[in-house]
């Protein structure tokens, strides 16, 4: 429970500042700052068999018919529906194939104290289609989180009618699609308030039987290559309840398709409005550069984002976006297949990039593993963005095809050193950490309201891990929650840049990311020794600046568009 409500008014000198631009976000002379990085590694414990999740996931595998869409769903979402100031938790679900009935996708109302309620049926999203992803956001300005969730099929856009109830509405507004859609995300590509939608879609299976391919007397999935790239879809929000897909005319298919699977929307360049970048399975990713008119072009080819370091397209999967290096310049991390490493995009400024995974070691221990689910944050709270990422092989027989494989694989944990390099301290996580599973989706958020950050990992098969951040004596941190005004209430494509101990760090508001999963909404900074927040700046979606001074460290901070006053909650003992 909240033990405290303070509101306070900026004094004058951190009153609001009103102006088209963008904040500097970067640490004094692009150096880093003296935020020291901390070699303190947290617990994670699996609460799972105590939170009253029993969700068991089914990807869909009969083991007599082998469809490739087996292989890639598992998206999940962390979302506040009931506005309870609690995450809950949305696990998508597979089907069989020719199954009369099927488990459905579930909904987990988040009771507090790691006990959850399954509230799937009442409030009308267990849906039975076979499911692959997520994005969540306000899209039609009432002030409740609404989801929209990708399936082999048409996909749903849950509109949130409050009190715990949610309605179908793709087919009315426009966005059903019929297709393998996988990664989807909510973002505003024309800077009119109100937010549009990119739909990643994979492949067109046309095939009637999906007999397995056989290889030294092992059955497996045919590769992604064996299929057409399916073409990715646009859709405009018109700002009425509908939307218009405008595929053609936006530049998204002046390129081929590319087996879309992860998607992820950010400021790539700096110019302040919104880019995508997609993570394609056997082919060049995209990072479509927005005009902030509607219109887009592809530049990954060009700017040292789209192949390998080899020259190669990868089979890329989840991704996420995040500073690790405190340079101010937002860096990409891309997972990908067995014997590929995960790629770390290193951003030299505008849209230019180099892949830095061997150098940082950002790619340890990666090259055995089917990469997915990815996510920067900073589990120690020392002010600098670690990363975890979420392991698993597509065949259930991989290990008797290549000795090196395995099915069931170890996730990974790496603390930044703070120094633009990464080590790996998975062991260090506890046993929680070591359970080798086979993972797709994770999503990252304070379960607990505690301060840190939790992980839920979506496992291809079998339960969920839902792990603990257990960690004690580490630094301060703030939390900060966004208000927007219109039509996009949850402030998506915000940016966020909060100066603690001589450091600023940045953060974007998005409504996807990961592998077909979605984030706490709530952005959060590790502070380290700082207790206190210098200054706060909120870079609106519409282009204007907010700034607020002297803030206290160890709060949520909801800040409204627009307004002097900011909310200060006290989360209390747990």
């Amino acid at each position: 429970m909240r033990s405290r409500l303070v509101v306070i008014r900026a004094s004058a000198a951190a009153a609001l500042a009103l102006a088209a631009g963008l904040c500097s976000c970067n640490r004094p002379g692009g150096e880093p700052g003296p935020l020291a990085a901390s070699t303190a590694v947290p617990s994670f414990e699996d609460m799972t068999p105590s939170s009253g999740i029993d969700f068991e996931r089914d990807n869909g595998h009969d083991t007599k018919s082998w469809r490739v869409v087996e292989t890639v769903n598992g998206g999940l979402a962390l979302l506040d529906f009931d506005s309870d100031g609690r995450l809950d938790i949305y696990f998508t679900n597979g089907r069989p194939p020719g199954s009369a009935t099927a488990a459905g996708n579930r909904l987990y109302r988040n009771a507090g104290d790691w006990k959850f309620e399954d509230v799937s049926a009442a409030s009308g999203t267990a849906d039975d289609s076979l499911g692959l992803g997520c994005a969540a956001a306000d899209i039609d300005g009432d002030g409740l989180v609404d989801l929209y969730v990708t399936n082999l099929g048409p996909n749903r856009l849950y509109r949130n009618l409050g009190g715990g109830r949610f309605t179908d509405i793709a087919a009315k507004a426009g966005v059903a699609g019929d297709s393998m859609d996988a990664g989807a995300v909510f973002f505003d590509m024309d800077r009119d308030g109100d937010l549009d939608l990119y739909v990643a879609s994979y492949m067109d299976d046309t095939k009637v039987e999906h007999t397995p391919l056989v290889y030294r007397g092992v059955p497996g999935y045919w590769p992604p290559t064996s299929y057409e790239a399916a073409s990715d879809q646009l859709y405009e929000n018109l700002g009425n309840g509908s939307f218009v897909d405008v595929s053609e005319t936006s530049g998204i298919r002046a390129v081929l398709p590319g087996r879309g699977l992860g998607v992820l929307s950010a400021d790539f360049n700096g110019d302040g409005n919104a880019d995508l970048y997609v993570a394609n399975d056997m082919s060049e990713n995209f990072m479509f550069i927005g005009d902030g008119k509607g219109s887009f072009e592809e530049q990954g080819l060009f700017n040292g984002s789209a192949l390998g370091q080899d020259g190669s397209p990868l089979g890329s999967m989840g991704l996420d976006s995040g500073d690790f290096d405190g340079d101010g310049h937002s860096d990409l991390f891309v997972t990908n297949y067995y014997s590929q490493p995960n790629n770390l995009y290193r951003s030299r400024g505008g849209a230019d990039y180099e892949d830095s995974a061997d150098v940082t070691a950002a790619d340890a221990g990666s090259l055995p593993e089917v990469s997915w689910g990815v996510g920067f944050f900073d589990f120690n709270l020392d002010g600098w963005l670690d990363i975890y990422v979420a392991n698993g092989h597509l065949n259930p027989f991989a290990s008797d095809i290549v000795d090196t494989a395995s099915y069931a694989q170890g996730n990974r944990l790496y603390r930044n050193r703070g120094d633009g390099g990464f080590e790996d301290r998975t062991t260090a996580g506890g046993k929680a950490l070591e359970v080798r599973q086979v993972s797709r989706g994770a999503a990252f958020g304070d379960l607990d309201n505690d301060g840190d950050v939790d992980i839920v990992v979506c496992n291809s098969r079998g339960l969920p891990q839902l792990l603990r951040n257990a960690g004690v004596s580490m630094g301060h941190w703030a939390q900060v929650k966004l208000v927007g005004k219109g039509l996009n209430t949850g402030a998506i494509g915000a940016r966020v840049s909060v100066s603690a101990g001589g450091t600023e760090q940045q953060r974007t508001r998005r409504s996807a990311a990961s592998y077909l999963s979605v984030n706490d909404p709530r952005l959060h900074f590790g502070l380290g020794r700082a207790a206190n927040i210098e200054r706060l700046t909120v870079s609106w979606p519409g282009g204007e600046r907010q700034v607020h001074e002297g803030l206290p460290a160890d709060r949520l901070l909801v800040v409204r568009e627009g307004e002097t006053e900011i909310e200060i909650i006290d989360p209390g003992p747990q």
